[in-house]
C-alpha cells in the first residue's frame, strides 16, 4: 500500500507538470478569449503556477501525508470542474492547453480514477486521528538540506515562470489568427464584415447575426430556439442571418439566411454570439444568450419613429408616440 501510494503520487506529479507545461505553451503561443473564468488569462496563469507547485511537491517526497491530502482535494476539485464542463457541453476540459480533450474523457479516464486511487492507496499511517492532530500529517520530517533545496527549486520555478507568462501575451490580431471580442464592437461598424461571404448583404438594413461553431452544444440549442421563434422574429422588423465559424460542419437546417466566416485565418471566439446590426453598425451584442424579442421590437420601433418625428412632427409627434 505504501509503495503504491508513492508511485501514485509520482505519476500524478508528472501529470500536473505536463498539464502546466502545455498550458504555458498555449499562453505563450495563442491568445485566449477571456469570456469567462475558465478562459480568463489571469486564471490560467494561476492554474499553471498551482500545478507547477503541486507537481514539484508530489515528486519531492516531502510531507508525504500532507501531499497525499493536497492531491486528493485537488483531483476531487478537478472532477467537479470537468463534470460541470461536461454537463455544460464544453468541447474541451482545458486541462492540457491547446490539446483538446473531451471533459467526459478527462473525468472518467483521469480525474475520477485519480481521486478513487488516492482514497484507496493512502499512506498507511493516515487515520481519523489526524483530523484532531493535523500536525501529525507533517511526519516524518525531511532533512533540512533537502527541504531547503526543494523549497528553493520551487520558488525559482514560480518566480521565473510567472513574469514570463504575464508579460508575454500574444497579439490578438495577426495574419494567421484573430481574437474576436464582440463587446468591443458596440457603436462601431462590424470589423469582420469583409471576411463574411455574404458581408455585402449585411451592410444595409437591420440584422440579427448569430455566430456559431458546428460542434458547439450551446450554439445548436440557440439555433433551435431561433427556428422555433421564426414567426415571432418575422414580426420584429429585422432579418436573421446565421454565420458559421470555421472549421465548418455539416449542412445547417434553418429557415434563415446562412453564411460563413471565411477560412482565411484561425478565429478565436466563444460561441454562441449574437449581434444586432443596423446598416453594418453594431448596436448591441449577446454572448451565450438570445435577445428578448419584445424589447428588441420596441427598440427598433422607437428608433425609427424618433427619426420620422424629427423629420415631420417634432416634439408633438414624439409625445403621441410615447402615449401609444
Amino acid at each position: 500500500m505504501e509503495k503504491a501510494n508513492n508511485i501514485l503520487l509520482k505519476i500524478l506529479g508528472m501529470l500536473l507538470l505536463t498539464a502546466a507545461i502545455l498550458k504555458s505553451w498555449q499562453l505563450l503561443s495563442e491568445p485566449v478569449a477571456s469570456t469567462d473564468i475558465w478562459s480568463n488569462r489571469n486564471f490560467l496563469i494561476f492554474t499553471v503556477e498551482f500545478e507547477l507547485a503541486l507537481g514539484i511537491w508530489l515528486l519531492s517526497d516531502i510531507f508525504k501525508k500532507l501531499a497525499w491530502l493536497a492531491a486528493l482535494v485537488c483531483f476531487v476539485m478537478f472532477s467537479v470542474i470537468t463534470l460541470y464542463k461536461g454537463i455544460s457541453g464544453a468541447d474541451s476540459c482545458g486541462c492540457f492547453g491547446s490539446v483538446k480533450v473531451n471533459p467526459w474523457i478527462t473525468l472518467f479516464a483521469i480525474d475520477a480514477p485519480a481521486s478513487l486511487a488516492l482514497i484507496f492507496f493512502r499512506p498507511k499511517e493516515v487515520t481519523l486521528s489526524h483530523i484532531r492532530k493535523p500536525f501529525e500529517l507533517l511526519k516524518p520530517l525531511p532533512s533540512r538540506l533537502y527541504f531547503v533545496s526543494i523549497f528553493i527549486l520551487g520558488i525559482i520555478t514560480l518566480v521565473v515562470t510567472l513574469p514570463v507568462l504575464a508579460l508575454n501575451e500574444p497579439a490578438k490580431v495577426t495574419q494567421s489568427y484573430e481574437v474576436l471580442e464582440p463587446n468591443t464592437w458596440i457603436g462601431k461598424p462590424l470589423p469582420i464584415i469583409e471576411y463574411i461571404d455574404i458581408g455585402d448583404k449585411l451592410k444595409t438594413g437591420n440584422w440579427l447575426v448569430l455566430f456559431y461553431h458546428y460542434d458547439c452544444h450551446d450554439c445548436i440549442n440557440a439555433i433551435e430556439k431561433l427556428n422555433n421563434a421564426k414567426h415571432q422574429i418575422q414580426n420584429e422588423n429585422c432579418n436573421v442571418v446565421i454565420i458559421e465559424i470555421p472549421p465548418y460542419g455539416g449542412q445547417l437546417k434553418t429557415p434563415f439566411v446562412y453564411g460563413r466566416l471565411l477560412n482565411v485565418k484561425e478565429w478565436f471566439i466563444t460561441t454562441p454570439v449574437m449581434i444586432l446590426l443596423k446598416d453594418s453598425k453594431v448596436k448591441r451584442t449577446w454572448q451565450q444568450e438570445l435577445p428578448d424579442w419584445s424589447s428588441l421590437s420596441m427598440r427598433y420601433t422607437r428608433e425609427q419613429t424618433q427619426n420620422l418625428c424629427l423629420l415631420k412632427g417634432g416634439d408633438d409627434c414624439m409625445i403621441q408616440f410615447y402615449i401609444l
